[in-house]
């Protein structure tokens, strides 16, 4: 244990961005999964599946953008502008998932729900990958 304990004040410099990333990244897939499932419970009837998630992104897209800002990343721009950067990263994910759920719905027996499952595994990786280079990137002066 006390091993355990040693490592973790070593590396934990070296390893912060990715150890948060990772636990504010799961809340926030469980804020903007929880926001999608309730929208596609209370109105698939009256919907599109497209416009649901587009509603539900809307609200859930506000705290992603403020717990990474925040508790993950250190902030290097106006808030405006971080936001603007940060919707950059994900409207095309957006984009894609307003494409793929329809056709999942469509061409598999799989519910809503495990189709968004699914494609949030996709939505992690290519989001870390622009938050992190892109949205919440260090400024360099040119």
């Amino acid at each position: 244990m006390h091993a355990l304990r040693r490592w973790a004040i070593e590396n934990w410099p070296r390893h912060r961005e990715k150890a948060l990333y990772l636990v504010v990244g799961g809340w926030n897939t469980f804020i903007s999964y929880g926001c999608f499932a309730l929208l596609y419970y209370l109105f698939n009837k009256y919907l599109a599946p497209s416009v649901i998630l587009a509603i539900g992104y809307a609200a859930a897209s506000v705290n992603g953008y403020l717990t990474f800002r925040y508790i993950v990343f250190t902030p290097v721009r106006h808030a405006v502008v971080g936001y603007l950067r940060y919707q950059a990263v994900y409207l095309p994910i957006l984009a894609v998932n307003l494409v793929a759920l329809p056709l999942a719905l469509t061409y598999t027996n799989l519910n809503a729900y495990i189709v968004q499952a699914l494609f949030g595994i996709f939505a992690v990786i290519a989001a870390y990958i622009g938050n992190k280079h892109f949205a919440f990137s260090k400024q360099t002066r040119d």
